[in-house]
């Protein structure tokens, strides 16, 4: 089958590159022909681009100043920027380039299904509303249509936000998310049936991400300590600089305005696989990240993860369906309490995510074939 996948391949973080790159890989080794969309949401774009600015609720001199700092920083984002377009262009099977909606919903291309997922694509905070891309409201109507782990990456919508799913929906033939809750929220609108399925990246095993990352010498030749947040925490900059003085380690950490004590290095350039090389070789991780929580589990490492009172539904969610829901704190306090030992504990875990894979496997399978 031909497969054409819609979802946020273009922003340069790391989840959003290894989960696209992760569900290409597992449809191509069930024997499918697969193309990554290449459309991109504006707001992502205004993101990520080296020069353009998010224009949105900005007065004329926040607009200049932004501007003025976005010029005034592209020798230091230039390097990640690359890192980033190459990977791109390396890893993943673009389609041409589609320039707005508009182009798309007139030249779409003529695949066998659409995808949509996984990644936070029904999130209407970071695309700015619920797009009819990213719902696949795009193509011949013969075309099946199919979400996989499509997330809306908050616990509750709005009245109009439900009544907006209910009709961009359904055109969907099958329909899958990654988290109870947004099953939850779009059981009450549609009469579809909806299934919770595994993020793409704990698709593919353990001995495959070794060998993808197995050309990436990135790490140091001393034990260290990574830290990896996508949301600002006190709790864990308490905590990350309290396990470092603990264990007597230094960190790997990605933000310079952190305030960590024991540094090793600031990565500030490094691709995703180099990220996933970082975590399987690191002697501790402390994150709020999805997707550093999702190779530590893949990496059986100790870790624990101070969850983002945003999103933080997404980890907890994953970590109870798989049995490391210890790994969950919500203070330096709440670790102070733990035992260690606890965290160095995978008895049963394969077994859960294998049965989980086996779920999600199948329901990619049974939409797939005709």
């Amino acid at each position: 089958m031909k497969i054409g996948i819609v979802t946020f391949h273009y922003a340069h973080n790391f989840g959003a590159l290894l989960q696209t790159y992760a569900l290409q890989t597992k449809l191509q080794q069930m024997g499918h022909e697969v193309y990554i969309i290449n459309y991109i949401v504006p707001r992502i774009y205004e993101n990520y681009s080296l020069l353009s600015i998010d224009r949105k609720n900005k007065s004329f001199l926040k607009k200049i100043k932004a501007r003025i700092i976005k010029i005034i920083t592209i020798p230091l984002r230039y390097k990640k920027y690359i890192k980033f377009k190459n990977f791109i262009k390396s890893n993943l099977n673009l389609t041409r380039k589609y320039k707005d909606e508009e182009d798309l919903q007139k030249n779409f291309p003529k695949y066998d299904i659409y995808i949509t997922g996984s990644d936070q694509v029904w999130n209407t905070e970071i695309v700015g509303f619920l797009s009819d891309v990213y719902t696949l409201n795009f193509g011949d109507e013969k075309i099946r249509r199919v979400s996989y782990a499509a997330s809306i990456g908050k616990n509750e919508v709005q009245e109009k936000e439900l009544k907006e799913f209910k009709e961009k929906l359904k055109m969907l033939d099958k329909i899958s998310v990654r988290e109870q809750t947004a099953k939850k929220i779009l059981s009450k609108v549609l009469d579809k049936k909806i299934e919770v399925v595994l993020d793409p990246t704990l698709l593919i095993e353990r001995e495959k991400w070794d060998e993808i990352i197995k050309n990436y010498s990135n790490v140091p030749n001393q034990k260290y300590i990574l830290a990896y947040r996508v949301a600002k925490n006190q709790e864990y900059i308490n905590t990350v600089n309290y396990i470092a003085k603990m264990l007597n380690l230094k960190v790997i950490h990605f933000n310079k305005k952190d305030d960590i004590n024991e540094v090793l290095r600031v990565e500030e350039n490094v691709n995703p696989f180099e990220f996933v090389n970082l975590i399987k070789n690191a002697e501790f991780i402390i994150t709020n990240s999805f997707h550093a929580t999702v190779f530590s589990s893949i990496y059986h490492k100790k870790f624990v993860v101070i969850p983002n009172s945003k999103t933080g539904n997404r980890v907890t969610n994953l970590l109870e369906k798989i049995g490391l829901e210890n790994h969950v704190i919500y203070s330096l306090e709440e670790f102070k309490t733990k035992d260690m030992k606890e965290l160095d504990n995978y008895e049963n875990v394969d077994n859960k995510l294998k049965q989980e894979q086996k779920q999600s496997l199948k329901f990619l399978e049974e939409s797939t074939k005709f």
